[in-house]
Parts: C-alpha cells; structure tokens; sequence
C-alpha cells in the first residue's frame, strides 16, 4: 500500500465513514427522542380527558358541560397527536437509520482492519453500497406512502341499501 493509498483511507474513514454514521446515529436518536415525546403527550392528553370525564360526573350542571368540552377537546388533540405521529412515521424513520449506522459500524470495522493488501476498490464499493441502500430505503418509504394515500383516496362511503333506503337502480335501466 502506498503513502497515497494510506492517506486516502484515513481522509475516507474520517470525513465520509465516521461523519455519516455519526450523523446516522444522531438522527436515530432525534426519532426516537420525537417518538418517546408523542407517546407522553399523547398520554397526558388522554389522561386529564378522562380525569375531565371523571371530574363532570361530581360535579353540577354548570360545570359539567365545560369539563365535558374540555374532556372531548383533549381527546381530539391526542387523537392528532397521534395521527401527527403516523404521518411522520417516527419509529420507522429511527429504525432506518438504526439500520443504516449499524451497517456503517460493522464496514468502519472492516475499513479500519484491512490487510495492506486488499483490495481498496472493492473495499470502497462495500461503503458505498450502504448508502446506496439507504437510499433505496428512503425510496421504498416514499413509495409504500404513496400508495397507501393512493388507496386511502378510493375507499369511498359504501350505502348499504335498506328498507328505507333501497339499492339504486343499475346503470342503464329505467
């Protein structure tokens, strides 16, 4: 192995290996963090909406109403706390980059290991292979999100006929 071939391999290690999976593991952690946070305001929301509940039935006509608004208002804010959390897709978004670090510590460790001998090329493919993986992730995200927002927009109200309300007549038919 040459100087040459030595100091691009630190440069390579330092400035595109351990920068990514440093960024990698603080995105990670940002998710998670998001996660943890919606699940207690979540909590919270839903737990003074029942004491709200709870407090209404002890108490007079007068108050009971504004504790049963209250009550259903910070119901409808968990509700969209939690919707707010699907869209985002928190857990999904850390366990992406949990992958994609985790893939990153075991090549580091091959990198900062390689024989004088091997085959850098083939060595710095492996790398960028990860990413190229990640990537390919990130479009299988945007992908399965389009299509559930494709599927979500067919599903219309289906009217079942009753005897109130018989079955239209076909199409084409008088």
């Amino acid at each position: 192995m040459t100087d040459r071939d030595r100091e691009f391999q630190a440069l390579y290690q330092e400035q595109r290996i351990e920068d990514q999976q440093q960024y990698y593991e603080d995105r990670c952690a940002e998710y998670e963090a998001a996660h943890r946070q919606t699940v207690v305001v979540r909590n919270t929301l839903l737990v003074l909406a029942a004491l709200g509940s709870i407090a209404g039935q002890f108490t007079g006509p007068t108050v009971r109403g504004p504790l049963a608004v209250a009550a259903a208002v910070l119901g409808a804010l968990a509700v969209a706390v939690t919707g707010f959390e699907a869209l985002i897709g928190f857990p999904q978004l850390a366990k992406l980059y949990t992958d994609a670090a985790r893939n990153l510590a075991v090549a580091h460790i091959d990198w900062t290991t390689r024989a004088p001998n091997a085959d850098l090329r083939s060595d710095l493919d492996r790398v960028e292979e990860i990413f190229t993986k990640e990537i390919g992730q990130w479009g299988q995200l945007v992908s399965e999100a389009a299509a559930a927002a494709k599927t979500a927009g067919r599903q219309e109200l289906q009217v079942q006929p009753t005897a109130d309300r018989p079955e239209p007549p076909a199409a084409g038919s008088r």
